[in-house]
């Protein structure tokens, strides 16, 4: 099987919530889905097409020494790995991200697809996350707020950092009538408002909050503050009426 970078199988690829890399016949990098490229705090998986994916995924060890390719189980793999192992990956950051992975050969193809999911959390601890007993969503909440101005944040993000799957997370925040793209929509519109009343201006407020566009921000702000955010920071310093 050829891969066909526009064809029914990039689409599926794409779609799936399971973090998935593909990787060319030379090593590089022929795809990554969104779930992939957010995990490694990238806004894009396109970002990462064509680099090496051993440099993409492990340039470094943890612990900072040398990572020569030729000792990648990955990149070496001579055809599929069907059962997971651990492996340590470096994040767009530079921050440490223990994953357990598994690797299947394409049919008709030289083509490897690897699939890899957060095995410790980074984030919000997955032990206490436990939507029978309503508990982690204190915890999880309070991540969201301190991570809110990171446009990588998203409702899949904060599952894969917990250990968790997207339900169980939205089963969490469900038992207090709230979900997770709510929490980090709340969360960045809080932000964006104190940065106003600090006189940043609506641009620079909406980007530091994790907003993509000022458009979003200004349209969000207003429905939750009544005013829009260039009426709200045309107060900041106004005298109050008597």
């Amino acid at each position: 099987m050829t891969f066909d970078g526009q064809g029914v199988l990039r689409s599926l690829i794409d779609a799936a919530p399971t973090p998935l890399w593909l990787i060319e016949p030379d090593g590089s990098v022929a795809l990554v889905n969104e779930a992939a490229a957010t995990v490694l705090g990238y806004t894009q998986g396109a970002a990462l097409v064509g680099r090496c994916s051993h440099e993409a995924l492990h340039p470094r060890h943890a612990d900072g020494s040398p990572y020569p390719k030729e000792t990648c189980p990955i990149v070496t793999a001579a055809g599929s790995v069907g059962h997971s192992h651990a492996e340590e990956f470096i994040d767009r950051r530079g921050r440490t991200l223990r994953v357990r992975w598994k690797l299947r050969r394409l049919q008709g193809s030289d083509h490897k697809l690897l699939t890899f999911t957060p095995r410790q959390p980074s984030g919000p601890s997955a032990a206490r996350l436990d939507p029978g007993a309503g508990t982690g969503f204190s915890e999880v909440k309070a991540y969201i707020e301190s991570h809110c101005q990171e446009p990588t944040l998203t409702p899949a993000r904060v599952a894969a950092l917990a250990g968790v799957s997207l339900r169980t997370l939205q089963a969490v925040f469900a038992q207090h009538n709230t979900s997770p793209a709510q929490e980090i929509r709340r969360a960045r519109l809080s932000r964006g408002h104190e940065l106003l009343r600090a006189g940043m201006s609506v641009a620079e407020s909406a980007f530091s909050s994790g907003f993509n566009d000022v458009g979003t921000f200004s349209r969000a702000y207003r429905r939750s503050y009544g005013d829009s955010p260039v009426v709200a920071r045309g107060l900041v310093g106004r005298p109050e009426a008597d």
